[in-house]
């Protein structure tokens, strides 16, 4: 299990209980969040933690003057980095009331599909949607671009497909990060250049996002 949780640390994973439950638990384990931390440092990596009970991923151990800037210029690419799946996030809240942007929560595609179908509006905004979300178009029905959002929301590693016949999906760990991203943003839009104003501060409080940035 070592070696699983190292490796998926090394692709860049994020280590919670609903996406790598097996990993997660071995790095909770007395010590071994310790040799995690310590074998990344052979490689001038860390462990990192989303806030104290989130989920784990590799960071780097000291930031170089390349890093920040790449960080940096991933906030001033909102639009490509984070816009799509803070966007699609939206569609999943407006359609499910209850829905928070907290790991662990489940989205099934019907109830959702039922919610866009009788409401315009929530039609306009999943249509307007359709050239970010991958393999979209305007040829596929409501529930086919659905499922296209949910299924680029699992690739990107925000969301697991827990039951494939009732077609469930859970919100894994990840959730924090993008959350996290948006506090960020939402409280440094003078350094932080080319947010949309409609992705800003008020619909940041949309989700509820008090994470800070980091581990």
């Amino acid at each position: 299990m070592k070696a699983h949780t190292l490796r998926a640390l090394l692709d860049g994973r994020y280590i919670c209980p609903v996406a790598f439950k097996r990993e997660y638990e071995f790095l909770i384990e007395s010590g071994n969040e310790q040799v995690a931390d310590k074998w990344l440092g052979e490689i001038d990596m860390r462990l990192a933690r989303l806030g104290t009970d989130g989920a784990f991923f590799m960071a780097q151990k000291i930031p170089s003057a390349a890093d920040t800037a790449r960080i940096r210029d991933d906030f001033q690419r909102y639009r490509d980095v984070y816009g799509p799946a803070h966007r699609m996030m939206q569609i999943i809240r407006s359609g499910k009331d209850e829905f928070t942007l907290t790991p662990g929560e489940y989205i099934q595609l019907a109830e959702l599909n039922q919610a866009i179908n009788e409401s315009p509006t929530l039609e306009s905004q999943l249509r307007g949607l359709q050239t970010v979300i991958h393999d979209g178009g305007a040829k596929y029905t409501n529930r086919e671009l659905l499922k296209r959002l949910l299924e680029h929301l699992r690739n990107d590693g925000y969301l697991v497909l827990v039951n494939v016949n009732t077609e469930m999906y859970q919100t894994t760990g990840k959730v924090d990060q993008l959350k996290s991203v948006l506090t960020f943003l939402a409280e440094n839009t003078d350094i932080v250049g080319g947010v949309p104003e409609e992705d800003t501060a008020a619909d940041v409080s949309l989700f509820d996002a008090e994470e800070p940035i980091g581990d």
